[in-house]
């Protein structure tokens, strides 16, 4: 992958989500770069602040962007899992509808902070860190694992356990409070 490509890419895509007025939050491997540690990524991942009603709207800019996309199968997408991906290339962005009251709190305590020439929200170590937890994938634990070593001194662990109980509870699931626990030993972290 060229890094000019990328590049050129991530901008093209952060200027389609001002453009087209979708609130966001950068989330994914580029908010580790950022926030965590180096890694490579290929995609933009973010949380977007959006309603049904807008699909339509950001499914059609989209297209006059020049991703490439169908648009049918974004909205069954959408419908089934919340979520829309639009390529360009070898390249992808990801939007993942805030469904959650706690991404409306990660968005309102994000830093403004350019990247890619481009000024976008990225989450504060904790709120990644609780985003990558939810996901649960083992690229997603190594990179909140990664976020804890790097922000050890300065990590709220309280704000963390305070924000991911209700989230456990209400989906009577304590998987993801069993992670933070992993995190926690693997960084190194005082529980």
């Amino acid at each position: 992958m060229a890094k000019a490509d990328f590049d050129s890419f991530c901008r093209s895509a952060f200027d389609f989500l001002a453009g087209g007025r979708v609130r966001h939050l950068v989330i994914g491997g580029l908010a580790v770069v950022a926030v965590g540690e180096p890694r490579i990524t290929g995609d933009v991942d973010v949380i977007a602040y959006i309603t049904e009603v807008e699909v339509e709207r950001i499914i059609a800019a989209a297209l006059d962007a020049g991703f490439e996309l169908d648009a049918a199968i974004e909205r069954e997408r959408f419908e089934r899992t919340g979520t829309l991906r639009f390529r360009r290339g070898r390249f992808q962005l990801d939007l993942i509808r805030a469904s959650l009251p706690f991404e409306e709190e990660a968005f309102r305590r994000s830093a403004r902070r350019r990247l890619f020439g481009r000024v976008v929200h990225l989450p504060t170590p904790e709120d990644l860190i609780l985003f990558k937890i939810l996901s649960g994938r083992d690229k997603d634990m190594l990179d909140a694992t990664g976020v804890a070593r790097r922000h050890a001194e300065t990590l709220d662990l309280e704000y963390l356990r305070r924000t991911l109980r209700p989230i456990c509870d209400l989906a009577e699931d304590m998987g993801p409070w069993d992670r933070l626990d992993s995190v926690v030993q693997k960084a190194g972290l005082k529980p």
